[in-house]
């Protein structure tokens, strides 16, 4: 029994010494791999960091080669940095319009390719162009011009034309996106709008006359209210009726200055175009109302008085001198109605998600060829 314990005890001890060195062996092993996957990471990120820096000289120098190329005389090929035509990208009107160019918002300063301008000796005589505009909002400095008319005024053919354009229609503005026309004024002021007419019709006003909606009202009113031609039923909310909802009917109706501008600017079960039609309704019954009081021969001493209402450039001077139209419109036969209307703009969505009237350009140029008397000498 001795010398087999003994015998036992000695290979035992033979054999954890080989034990031990396929311990370490493992070790090892695992050192080493742990080693490698460290190395590989490291090299990973190395390529990545010499990845970005490799782009990042690609585009510089790139940049600096075209820009190289493109300030030399000798170059073959021609690039253009400045001054290019790009497409204007739509953005938000109702949101953006009154931010443009405040608070750091950067605007491209380019020039859309205007429509080429009526020549002054193509349009009678003595034509006198007003801008007509209504605003919705007088405290606010971004207020919108949501009622444009160009009142037309033709001596030699002895008419008066009214050619209304929808608030929606999205135009090139100078200086800055296209957007809803009506935002124009906010943006510039009068001279932007007439270089916003000029961009995108063709034509310059001469003068523009404004009225807020509370001065609109205050003529109205002062006029001991108006008789407008209702030509089609209008059902809509109101303020007006206890039960929040009002419907005119076709016919001759007698409004004070809160009916008629609730007339002219309701369109909820309507549209723009809709409006507009209205809106000449309603200045036709004002002129009208005005005739029937002789209130024309009374513009000197008037004058003073709606210039509280009512914000133009245009002269008492430059008023006088249109006066003997006056007795060529008691019948008003010879009043004209235009309009851009659902046969020159059709309805488009911005990629914001606005909803805006896109203009067919040619068709509102033969419109105004014939509003104007374009070539009718």
């Amino acid at each position: 029994m001795y010398s087999l314990g003994t015998k036992l005890a000695s290979t035992i001890t033979q054999a954890q010494p080989a034990c031990f060195g396929v311990r370490r062996q493992i070790l090892s092993a695992k050192q080493k791999a742990k080693t490698m996957q460290g190395i590989n990471k490291n090299k990973i990120i190395l390529y990545i960091i010499i990845i970005l820096i490799g782009t990042t000289l690609v585009v510089f120098g790139t940049g600096a080669l075209v820009r190289a190329m493109a300030s030399s005389n000798s170059s073959a090929i021609s690039f253009i940095l400045r001054d290019g035509a790009p497409t204007p990208t739509p953005f938000q009107p109702a949101n953006m319009a009154g931010l443009l160019g405040e608070d750091g918002i950067p605007q491209p300063l380019f020039t859309p390719t205007p429509v080429p301008i009526i020549p002054a000796g193509e349009l009678p005589d003595e034509q006198v162009n007003i801008l007509l505009l209504g605003q919705d909002d007088y405290e606010e400095r971004n207020f919108r011009t949501d009622v444009i008319i160009l009142l037309s005024i033709n001596p030699k053919h002895e008419t008066v034309t009214l050619i209304s354009f929808p608030r929606d229609l999205y135009v090139a503005i100078p200086g800055f996106w296209s957007n809803r026309i009506n935002t124009a004024w906010s943006l510039g002021g009068w001279d932007l709008l007439k270089q916003v007419f000029e961009t995108n019709f063709g034509i310059v006003p001469d003068y523009y006359m404004m009225v807020h909606f509370d001065g609109f009202k205050a003529v109205v009113d002062s006029l001991d209210g108006i008789d407008v031609e209702i030509t089609q039923t209008l059902s809509d909310s109101c303020h007006m009726d206890p039960s929040g909802w009002c419907t005119f009917e076709p016919g001759v109706m007698h409004m004070d200055g809160q009916t008629a501008l609730w007339y002219s600017r309701s369109r909820m079960t309507s549209s723009d175009f809709d409006r507009n039609r209205r809106t000449q309704d309603v200045i036709v019954a004002m002129a009208k109302k005005a005739m029937s009081r002789n209130m024309i021969i009374k513009i000197p001493e008037l004058y003073g008085h709606y210039r509280e209402y009512i914000d133009t450039d245009m002269p008492l001077t430059a008023v006088m001198k249109l006066m003997p139209m006056a007795s060529k419109l008691k019948d008003f036969s010879n009043l004209r109605h235009f309009a851009v209307d659902s046969t020159m703009a059709y309805d488009w969505i911005t990629w914001e998600g606005s909803m805006v009237l896109m203009p067919d350009n040619n068709a509102i140029a033969r419109m105004l060829n014939e509003a104007l008397y374009r070539n009718e000498q």
